[in-house]
């Protein structure tokens, strides 16, 4: 078929004009079944793909600006406003009345594009060409064909049309799964029914909802089960042939209290020439886990392991994630191990990349690691004290290393929901980022690098995160400046100049926003085969190594080391190799996409489950997001939710879309990014997600 778009793309840069169906099929030659289905997908991939412009009565054409339109991938925010991002680079802002059936992350053209302000283009949803997934939730209301299908998302704004046979066997409080494709009939989506996932008084439809609505699977097929049934449940004297036996070193394992797999394990010693040595060891999944098998295909479909409101949907099944692969406590486990001499300036002097036997001494927790860090007694540890106080040095030269290459650290606190002992939420605390899960962070991130250096030749999936764009930098320093922050211009943009900005005003709410506005005008990470270096890290080479349980791009890059001596250099098994990890890749990019708006989601859900038994409540915020349709806060409690412009007392308000903040009519009080204001709750719902809060009159704005 890629033969086929090439020559219909190589038509239409030699035809100007308009040209229907039958006569390109006729000018290409196309004919016979085989070659017209051929065609016709071909026909509709460029269609998709932005490349072609098709009308019903004219026919097909190229793509071009003179058309009108704007080709690109759409980007809802939780306000409901659409950002499309086109081919050409620049956005269009797309508001939510405009949206025309379009989801997040779909394929969509854009028309009516027109220029409000010099800085930014508007538009409005002229057609959705591709769905990114099209799953949507509805729940049944009433029975059978009397039934009634209510959206289960408020950002669900679609019209959809269900054929009557599918409707017939649906009961009241069931939720379905639709699927809604891009083809319309008098102005209602074709939708289909994909399956019921159970009902609204179940126990476990919060977490089910949210993987279906995601289209991940959190069962595994049968026959996947099966295989992982039948790998060994120890290590064998036959698995260590051509190993390093580690296992009279005190290895061990850091992680978070609630940890649902264990794939790295670490030891440091001290040399005699005063360098240090570390060991960084990660669990060898690939040793049983098979190229051909199922559970490696189950995998590459999986791409991640997902972890929404304290569940985990593994990328593995748990015999393998929480057994013969997860690094446990006093038992064997397979390896691969980085073993790194770093010198008192953090400067790498060594290092050796084997396969390895280890034993791991103790599961520790991160919370337990900063107490023994700061001299608090840890009985459990006792044993390690040494050993703890060592890594911690290390992992303050590496700090330091760090910030003498200018490295940019966006670390934002996860928020974690507490519950007691009856499992009724609390409260919602930021998850503190402390010594010892800043040890983790330097080795993991010392042995994806050694890594990435050391297999650089063969084809490759690299953790890329590309420089930022100039102009979008400026303008959240303007937005920033605008809304009365005190940040000093800047000169130019670089990453000395980013790191300047994201220590500015450390330690204060005003402090997080910053770093939240700058984190979303960057560029994203993501998995590619081309290595364009990672801009955060400061660093030309980087990949992702240490996490095979629950990352696809560190699990074959496991692979690849297995194979490489091996490997075949020859261009054909080299391209072949490339355009699999390129797939990959993408799939891998797009899963975490998936997963952080899964996670953020279930957060969210949380939050408005709670906030249902505290109506009309009132609470300390500050204001994180301003927007046409109204502002989003986040209270002192760390609870995020909205204010609608109807629901701010004593003024109609309107937004200014040159000042980026909201401004009364007649008072001309003014509502900006960091501003500190009092909020009572005026309704939440949990099963959309939603918090809404109004501002009283008397507000009583706390200035900064």
């Amino acid at each position: 078929m890629e033969n086929l778009k090439e020559l219909i793309n190589t038509y239409f840069e030699n035809y100007a004009g308009y040209c229907d169906y039958s006569r390109l099929k006729k000018n290409l030659n196309i004919k016979g079944e085989e070659q017209t289905d051929i065609f016709n997908h071909a026909l509709n991939a460029l269609v998709e793909d932005g490349c072609l412009f098709f009308d019903e009565k004219k026919g097909y054409h190229i793509l071009t600006n003179e058309l009108g339109y704007a080709y690109g991938e759409i980007e809802i925010n939780k306000a409901g406003t659409g950002f499309v991002h086109t081919k050409d680079g620049y956005t269009i802002l797309i508001e939510n009345n405009d949206l025309n059936g379009a989801l997040d992350s779909d394929k969509v053209l854009v028309s009516s594009i027109c220029t409000k302000r010099k800085d930014y283009f508007s538009g409005e949803i002229f057609k959705v060409l591709k769905r990114a997934s099209g799953n949507l939730l509805y729940e049944v209301v009433g029975n059978g064909l009397s039934s009634t299908l209510v959206p289960y998302d408020t950002l669900n704004n679609i019209d959809i049309q269900i054929s009557k046979n599918e409707l017939k066997n649906l009961l009241d409080g069931e939720i379905i799964l639709v699927r809604v494709g891009v083809e319309k009939l008098n102005e209602y989506y074709k939708a289909e029914i994909i399956k019921s996932i159970g009902f609204k008084s179940d126990p476990d439809i919060d977490i089910k909802l949210l993987a279906n609505k995601y289209n991940i699977n959190i069962d595994f097929p049968v026959e996947v089960i099966n295989e992982a049934n039948l790998l060994p449940k120890s290590v064998t004297e036959e698995d260590l042939i051509d190993r390093v036996d580690l296992r009279d070193k005190d290895f061990v394992t850091i992680d978070c209290d609630n940890t649902k797999d264990r794939d790295d394990a670490v030891f440091v010693e001290k040399l005699d020439n005063g360098n240090y040595k570390l060991y960084v060891s990660i669990s060898s999944v690939n040793y049983y886990v098979k190229k051909d098998s199922k559970l490696y295909s189950e995998a590459i479909n999986r791409c991640l392991s997902y972890y929404p409101d304290d569940a985990c949907i593994p990328m593995f099944p748990h015999i393998i994630s929480n057994g013969i692969c997860s690094l446990n406590p006093n038992v064997d486990r397979l390896t691969k191990t980085c073993e790194i001499e770093i010198d008192a300036c953090g400067n790498i002097v060594n290092y050796n990349i084997y396969n390895s036997v280890i034993n791991s001494r103790k599961a520790m927790k991160y919370s337990d690691v900063n107490k023994a860090i700061n001299n608090e007694y840890v009985s459990e540890y006792e044993d390690y004290e040494d050993l703890i106080k060592l890594m911690y040095e290390l992992s303050c030269i590496l700090n330091e290393s760090k910030k003498n290459r200018n490295y940019i650290n966006f670390m934002i606190p996860d928020i974690n929901v507490i519950r007691n002992d009856k499992d009724n939420i609390v409260e919602f605390k930021e998850t503190g980022i402390g010594n010892a899960e800043d040890i983790i962070e330097n080795f993991m991130l010392l042995a994806n690098q050694v890594v990435a250096e050391n297999y650089s030749f063969l084809p490759f999936i690299y953790r890329i995160h590309e420089a930022p764009n100039e102009l979008t930098i400026r303008d959240t320093v303007d937005l920033l400046r605008a809304s009365g922050l005190k940040i000093p211009k800047i000169s130019n943009v670089n990453e000395k100049t980013i790191n300047f900005l994201l220590n500015y005003l450390n330690n204060s709410e005003e402090s997080k926003i910053i770093r939240t506005e700058l984190l979303k005008s960057m560029k994203r990470a993501r998995y590619d085969v081309n290595n364009l270096g990672h801009f955060a890290l400061q660093l030309d080479n980087y990949c992702h190594f240490t996490s095979p349980i629950r990352r696809i791009a560190d699990f074959i890059i496991h692979g690849l080391i297995d194979e490489y001596e091996n490997f075949d250099y020859s261009e054909d098994n080299i391209n072949k190799i490339e355009q699999e990890f390129e797939l990959i890749a993408e799939s891998a990019t797009r899963a975490e996409k998936i997963s952080k708006q899964m996670e953020q989601e279930a957060l969210l859900m949380r939050m408005a489950e709670y906030m249902e038994k505290h109506i009309g409540e009132r609470y300390s915020a500050y204001i994180t997001e301003v927007y046409p349709s109204g502002l989003f806060v986040k209270t002192t409690d760390e609870i995020i939710g909205k204010v609608k412009l109807e629901n701010i007392d004593g003024d109609k308000y309107r937004y200014d879309y040159d000042k980026k903040m909201v401004v009364g009519k007649k008072n001309h009080e003014t509502y900006k990014i960091g501003d500190k204001i009092y909020v009572i709750v005026k309704d939440a719902s949990k099963q959309f997600r939603t918090i809404n809060f109004e501002i009283p009159i008397e507000k009583q704005l706390v200035k900064r």
